[in-house]
């Protein structure tokens, strides 16, 4: 048996002997005692309650009396001869069936009565195994003796005391016995608690079906609730080391391409085979290097940016920003397709920074990596609550394929990473990391060469 079991027992043992014990030290000791007690009470009321009454009025009652409390009551005429009222009173005793081996009012009693003082006297009657508990008082000239047998119950409570002995030690083995199973049953889904609680701790998030209706039962459910979340906070968490693992492997890979041609470079410097272009890729593979050390730092702080939220207009941020871009697309001499005209209302409630770095990573995609001399920009409203973001480009090295991978760190389509097509692959992985601290609704589609973005966000009335 396990441990609580055996404590159980014990514990359930030592509190059945103890009660039962005192119980049967009580009774041997203390049942003659208290029962001698109880019969001098009832003397005692029933003296009260007849003791106002004349000697006329309590003949009246006297029979009802002795039915009903199974007492004696014997009035004689005070004669003042001792023997005679002693002859008087034992023979009324003996018409009510009552044998005495002994009984004698003393001439000291009678001189008491006389007095008005009631004279209580218990007479044992020795082998007959009784006593005569009396009560004695004057009234009319009368005395009257108010009697009953008590009877000697030492040998009945010897008897009784075995049998109650006997009882205990039935009623103990039984009791332990219905202790050892209902604590079983009890243990046994503890057990298997224990057990999965254990298989938890070795990262086998098991679930356990207890149906005790009971607290154990809730607490089952609050371990499968446990098992749960720490199940898929692991599966979360591995998932995450697995990112980390590819997103170290990746920089190391960006890092080391740009820094084995600076050191290619300076060594062709250093050995005067500069034909007059060295210069120039050295500060292109560092501008390239520091805009991805910036990207990393800038991913690294979109985990720490607390969501500030307010109150401002949407279109006239995107207007904003497109202006800021005016130098780049004439540089690219691209063109900004804005259907933004039809949309009266566009005031959000969102953090207006974040929003920010959002439009100018997707314009700035746009504008770098688009296949025509323009890309579109549209706002559209949705269901009077809704206004929805859109910008489309043009693009052929995307297929539908690496739509799922697009939000990654470091993804790029360009198998040779030309810096000039394929870019660092974190501008899209910040703007994902952005819109899922705000909770916004965004998706990516791909149709005949056009890269759609779009996001949705919830107007202010």
């Amino acid at each position: 048996m396990n441990k609580i079991s055996k404590k159980l027992l014990m514990m359930v043992s030592i509190i059945m002997l103890i009660v039962f014990g005192v119980s049967f030290l009580f009774n041997n000791f203390f049942s003659s005692d208290y029962y001698l007690y109880k019969m001098k009470n009832k003397v005692n009321t029933i003296y009260e309650e007849i003791d106002n009454l004349t000697i006329e009025q309590l003949r009246k009652v006297e029979q009802e009396i002795e039915n009903e409390n199974n007492v004696t009551i014997v009035m004689t005429e005070n004669s003042g001869n001792i023997n005679t009222i002693n002859e008087k009173i034992q023979f009324e005793l003996s018409k009510d069936k009552i044998v005495l081996n002994k009984f004698w009012i003393t001439e000291e009693s009678l001189e008491k009565v006389n007095e008005g003082i009631t004279v209580r006297r218990i007479f044992n009657q020795g082998k007959l195994k009784t006593s005569l508990l009396t009560v004695l008082y004057e009234r009319d000239n009368h005395l009257v003796l108010l009697g009953t047998v008590v009877v000697h119950n030492t040998d009945v409570i010897e008897i009784v005391n075995q049998l109650y002995l006997f009882s205990i030690l039935l009623g103990i083995i039984i009791s332990l016995l219905l202790v050892a199973y209902f604590s079983r049953k009890m243990i046994t889904p503890l057990e298997k608690l224990k057990n999965v609680a254990k298989d938890i701790s070795h990262l086998n998030f098991k679930r356990v079906e207890i149906t005790s209706g009971d607290e154990i039962e809730e607490l089952s459910h609050s371990i499968n609730e446990m098992s749960d979340r720490l199940k898929s906070a692991h599966l979360e968490l591995e998932k995450k080391n697995q990112s980390l693992n590819t997103l170290i492997s990746s920089i190391s890979h960006e890092v080391k391409t740009p820094l084995s041609l600076i050191q290619a470079y300076t060594i062709g410097i250093k050995d005067d085979l500069d034909d007059g272009s060295y210069t120039d890729i050295i500060l292109e593979q560092v501008h390239y290097t520091s805009e991805m050390v910036d990207y990393l730092i800038k991913l690294s702080k979109v985990h720490e940016l607390e969501v500030k939220k307010e109150a401002f207009e949407l279109k006239e941020l995107l207007q904003k920003i497109i202006v800021q871009y005016n130098i780049s697309l004439k540089n690219k001499n691209v063109q900004v397709v804005q259907n933004l005209g039809t949309v009266q209302n566009s005031i959000i409630n969102e953090d207006h920074n974040q929003i920010e770095i959002i439009l100018n990573n997707l314009i700035s995609n746009a504008i770098k990596y688009g296949e025509e001399h323009y890309f579109e920009i549209k706002l559209r409203c949705e269901n009077n609550n809704k206004i929805k973001f859109s910008i489309r480009n043009k693009t052929t090295r995307l297929q539908q394929q690496h739509l799922p991978f697009i939000w990654d760190a470091f993804f790029v389509v360009e198998e040779s990473r030309n810096k000039e097509i394929s870019g660092t692959g974190l501008g899209l992985s910040i703007v994902a990391s952005i819109l899922a601290k705000n909770e916004l609704q965004y998706e990516v589609t791909l149709a005949d060469s056009y890269i759609n973005f779009s996001i949705w966000f919830d107007l202010v009335e």
